[in-house]
């Protein structure tokens, strides 16, 4: 395949383009889904796709193909795309920053290879998650437990001369329980997931994780509805980091600001308290949003985004990075090699403070504690969001009091962001997920500490 793709790179060069590069992964990937006891999806096989993105002028061109020996013929494509694009729009030169060569084998080592990972092992995984869950209480009344792995060869290669090879390997596990009592019927979750081979699910063990899911919905049965109302809150990492992914990261991205978000043309600005310290981090090891490199064969990399309450960097492409003369962040990524790389976010966190959690619930006289998300809503042109959040105490006189669930958080992203006056001192960078934007998917992860934010207007149903 490498002088299939160097063909191609060369034959799109020589009819004028720019910049060309090829992204290619060739994987085996494997889903279970076990429902109420029985098995009701398994599938194992084998898929390949190769894309090409050329520039020509101002104008990018792209094509993909599930077939390599197809790649001559797509990279063409390609290529008039891009020219009949340019000459339909006459558009500005697209300025790419400066990207250093790499040629580089990666070269990924596990203790437990996916690969020697038997088809049983990975049922039993299944099935003692599902045994867990639904043996802790005859009030489980259903449980869905869902497996998928892959493990891949990637390549990606530039006219620029850069040439990377990896073989990442990634697990999801996923548990479901839903809890009864009369008419009233709960639903909690956990999860699992890593890019650093499956040791990680060994090691946090399959029914440990189901036993949580099941034992969060039994609590629920028992929460009693929030009050509403302005208050101190502190939010657990999870809330935090659905927070900073949602009202902080995507806003960062440059692409975002490049057009209109909160922080357009607010670098350097002090726009948060003086403990505020926001991080993207691609570089953690085997977090759901980790990479080496990203899509445009930019290395990962960690960059502070807030420091010390001032915007101090946005999130780049090599192409947003181009059009505001700095160099890429190693944001550029794409859900496959069936799309064209965008700025997206990989690991992004809060940083973490000095305070302990008790120290800072001691010090809300009338507030609530928040965790758990259920899904919700941000603007952030106009900086104002609206979360779910799945439960939470009551915070009366210093000290945690009832359990509460369906409650909610809104308001303005830069209020939220001013009125942080705690920050604890452990991260917990968990809460892994998918993100979409522009209709790619891509796996993300969030959290950071407990965070304490006075005037958080909180919404019940008291």
């Amino acid at each position: 395949m490498d002088s299939q793709i160097k063909s191609a790179l060369d034959a799109v060069m020589a009819k004028g383009a720019k910049y060309a590069d090829i992204r290619s992964s060739d994987s085996r990937n494997t889903t279970i889904t076990q429902k109420n006891g029985k098995i009701e999806d398994m599938t194992t096989g084998n898929s390949f796709a190769v894309g090409i993105r050329v520039l020509y002028k101002g104008s990018w061109g792209f094509a993909s193909t599930n077939d390599i020996s197809e790649l001559s013929g797509v990279a063409d494509t390609a290529f008039r795309i891009a020219k009949s694009i340019q000459a339909s729009n006459n558009n500005k030169e697209i300025i790419l920053s400066d990207a250093k060569t790499i040629e580089k084998t990666i070269e990924s080592k596990y203790k437990t290879d996916i690969k020697d990972v038997s088809i049983d092992e990975r049922v039993r995984f299944i099935r003692e998650g599902y045994k867990s869950a639904t043996g802790v209480s005859p009030e489980i009344k259903s449980v869905q437990v869902s497996y998928s792995d892959s493990h891949a060869k990637k390549i990606f290669a530039n006219t620029e001369g850069a040439y990377i090879t990896s073989d990442p390997q990634y697990f999801r596990y996923y548990v479901f329980s839903n809890a009864r009592r009369g008419d009233r019927i709960e639903q909690s979750y956990d999860r699992c997931a890593s890019f650093s081979g499956i040791d990680e699910l060994i090691q946090r063990d399959p029914a440990k994780i189901a036993l949580s899911a099941s034992q969060k919905a039994l609590k629920l049965l028992d929460a009693e509805l929030p009050p509403s109302g302005t208050m101190s809150a502190i939010l657990h990492p999870e809330v935090g980091g659905v927070f900073v992914h949602e009202a902080v990261g995507h806003a960062s991205e440059a692409d975002h600001a490049l057009r209109a978000s909160i922080f357009t043309g607010k670098l350097g600005d002090t726009l948060g308290a003086e403990n505020l310290n926001i991080v993207d981090d691609a570089t953690i090891a085997g977090k759901h949003g980790s990479y080496k490199y990203d899509d445009e064969g930019v290395k990962g990399q960690r960059t502070q985004i807030f420091e010390k309450g001032v915007l101090k960097s946005y999130l780049h492409s090599r192409e947003s990075a181009g059009a505001m003369g700095v160099e890429s962040t190693g944001n550029g990524r794409a859900q496959s090699p069936e799309f064209m790389p965008i700025v997206r976010m990989s690991n992004t966190y809060f940083d973490k403070g000095d305070m302990e959690l008790d120290e800072m619930i001691a010090g809300v006289k009338r507030g609530i504690y928040m965790a758990g998300f259920k899904g919700g809503q941000v603007d952030t042109t106009g900086g104002t969001f609206t979360f779910g959040v799945e439960y939470g105490y009551l915070i009366e006189n210093g000290k945690k009091t009832k359990l509460v669930k369906d409650c909610a958080m809104s308001g303005h992203i830069l209020d939220v962001l001013k009125n942080i006056d705690g920050v604890g001192n452990k991260l917990h960078i968990d809460s892994l997920g998918y993100c979409g934007k522009d209709g790619q998917m891509a796996p993300v992860c969030d959290g950071g500490p407990y965070l304490r934010v006075n005037n958080l207007l909180v919404g019940g149903q008291k």
